[in-house]
């Protein structure tokens, strides 16, 4: 039978997702737990609802395979060969022609954005002009031959003291796409960029300008979605990732508060 789990993924010491030659990438670490486990072999395919790129994270990456053997399919035992930066947290049982990637009717990504210097009111008005079809061609970089129409479903942007959470859902992405929208979105929320500026960049066929994507580090994929399959939490799992977090998050949240005062001595 073909199973999918739910993959979780802190990017930051990842070349990303795909597999890399010589790089530590998401694809290869999980490769080498499945085939050292032998719940897959060493040709087996193991398929990604999608590509993330270096630094960028996941909450809500699915992947699916056709194990070895079903009995060693449960999320705490692959846990068990995985590193502790990645691990899966629910299953499901899906048809033997399933793709991940092809039968995902959304995907929604999250990006954190600290901007203190943004003006709410005028992110969230701006924001609400990507829904639609569009070419997308200036917020992303686009690959040869990919066609740039996509379209996004919905935008939300919600501020958390001086974080912005924003949240894009879409059919699918262009390589670079949600990055660039951050940036766009940064720009007029700081009055860098006029009104129309949005609107104009939506308009490639007439005008063209490049910028940067927003840094990978705030960036994870949330979630992706197939109609039919239910996929069903491990709690074991949730929990044990939920206490090796713990310990990172109490750490990282302190070098917060230190650079924040530090920066703040050297105003």
């Amino acid at each position: 039978m073909k199973v999918a789990f739910k993959l979780a993924y802190v990017g930051t010491d990842f070349s990303g997702s795909q597999s890399q030659p010589g790089r530590r990438t998401v694809e290869g670490e999980l490769r080498k737990g499945l085939v050292e486990k032998g719940i897959i072999g060493e040709k087996t395919k193991v398929e990604f609802s999608g590509r993330t790129d270096a630094g960028v994270h996941a909450l809500g990456q699915v992947i699916a395979f056709v194990p070895k053997n079903d009995k060693l399919t449960e999320p705490r035992i692959i846990n068990s060969v995985l590193p502790a930066d990645m691990w899966v947290y629910a299953k499901a049982v899906v048809p033997d022609d399933f793709d991940p990637r092809r039968h995902a009717v959304s995907r929604t990504y999250r990006y954190l954005l600290y901007a203190p210097d943004v003006i709410e009111r005028r992110i969230v008005t701006y924001s609400q002009l990507f829904p639609g079809t569009h070419d997308f061609t200036n917020f992303s970089s686009v690959e040869p031959n990919k066609n740039p129409v996509r379209t996004v479903k919905s935008i939300s942007v919600t501020k958390r003291g001086d974080m912005y959470v924003i949240d894009i859902e879409a059919d699918s992405f262009l390589w670079n796409m949600v990055r660039k929208i951050v940036t766009g979105l940064r720009l007029v929320g700081s009055n860098k960029r006029p009104a129309q500026w949005i609107e104009q960049m939506l308009k490639p066929d007439e005008y063209r300008e490049g910028i940067p994507p927003a840094l990978a580090a705030g960036l994870y994929l949330m979630k992706v979605e197939y109609p039919g399959v239910e996929f069903l939490e491990e709690e074991y799992s949730k929990g044990r990732a939920y206490q090796r977090m713990l310990h990172s998050f109490e750490w990282q949240y302190t070098m917060a508060e230190v650079y924040g005062e530090f920066k703040d001595a050297m105003k």
